[in-house]
């Protein structure tokens, strides 16, 4: 049933292609953002998990005191 009615469709076989173009150019950009990032700025957004937890930790011990 779909797909008669995606062959009734003109041009439908372009939005694959669309698709694939968004898809690749979207990766291809935050590839090329990540790879030319400052070695310091990658160290920084690594332990950003770690100084949260660590935050936490803290600030729940000195509540209990």
């Amino acid at each position: 049933m779909y797909k008669d009615v995606l062959r009734s469709i003109e041009g439908v076989d372009i939005f694959p292609v669309i698709g694939f173009i968004i898809f690749f150019t979207f990766f291809l950009t935050w590839s090329l953002y990540a790879f030319k990032m400052k070695k310091e700025t990658v160290t920084e957004i690594s332990s950003l998990p770690l100084d949260l937890e660590e935050e936490t930790e803290n600030n729940s011990t000195n509540e209990f005191k």
